[in-house]
């Protein structure tokens, strides 16, 4: 089973605010936690409905261009002819015509002004909707492969996540693997996607990388992937190192240190 996803903000107000309702408080923290694959259904539910009323507003605008000025222009001969016969009486036809052309335009900036705005929050919504869909899919693919090839997710996840970007095809989301020049990586002559499993695999076998994984057997050297840390490495168990920070974590794999599943 893979893990939930927790992401901690120091105030509520911090998160977004279609979050917001999730939050859990813990320890003065607001705490936001959830299955992957249950989130991840959520977030493509919510981006859709997010999608289609920015449509909805999008369409009401150019309603609003449409028809409603229109609707000004036909009120405003209605009372311009009930007017002009007094203004005209008085010399002040010309001034009258300027102000209510100023009204209009007036009237018309104002409301073309609120729609825009709207259309912009929702943009920004849905920016920040997609990067969170993004990041779960790719958390959730990058955690199960690191899993499964017995490595530590707390290590290694920051830097798979720099190498992996989100493609829609065909109105889903896929998950590729990118070279240095950041174009999706082919993993064989015949055009295969290279995956994020065949990333960690590469992974496992760097010898700085490698050494974030479990070692494949116990002997006297400690090596683990082809990584000998030397007669005298230690060696922890998987529940010891799970118990440690994240700095005490880099500092005993930097030492040629080995997990066990002990």
């Amino acid at each position: 089973m893979m893990p939930p996803i927790e992401q901690v903000f120091d105030s509520r107000d911090d998160a977004p605010e279609w979050l917001r309702s999730s939050l859990l408080e813990q320890d003065g923290k607001f705490v936001f936690q959830a299955e992957l694959a249950h989130e991840v259904g959520g977030l493509k539910k919510a981006l859709e409905t997010e999608r289609k009323q920015k449509a909805d507003a999008e369409k009401r605008l150019k309603g609003f261009e449409g028809v409603d000025v229109e609707q000004y222009q036909k009120l405003i001969a209605e009372r311009e002819e009930i007017e002009a016969r007094q203004l005209q009486k008085a010399g002040d036809w010309a001034t009258r015509e300027d102000q209510l052309k100023k009204q209009l335009q007036a009237d018309l900036s104002k409301y073309k002004g609120q729609y825009d705005a709207e259309i912009s929050e929702r943009d920004a919504k849905l920016a920040m909707m997609q990067n969170a869909l993004e990041r779960s899919l790719i958390e959730a693919q990058a955690t199960s492969a690191i899993s499964e090839l017995k490595g530590t997710p707390a290590l290694l996840l920051p830097h798979v996540m720099q190498r992996v970007k989100i493609f829609e095809e065909d109105g889903d989301y896929t998950v590729r693997v990118l070279d240095a020049q950041g174009q999706p990586r082919i993993a064989d002559v015949k055009g295969t996607p290279f995956t994020i499993k065949n990333l960690i695999e590469e992974m496992r076998n760097d010898p700085i990388f490698g050494r974030a994984f479990e070692a494949s057997g116990t002997g006297g050297s400690g090596a683990s992937n082809g990584n000998k840390a030397g007669g005298n490495a230690k060696a922890m168990s998987r529940k010891s190192f799970d118990a440690l920070t994240p700095t005490q974590r880099m500092e005993f794999i930097r030492g040629g240190g080995s997990i066990t599943d002990q």
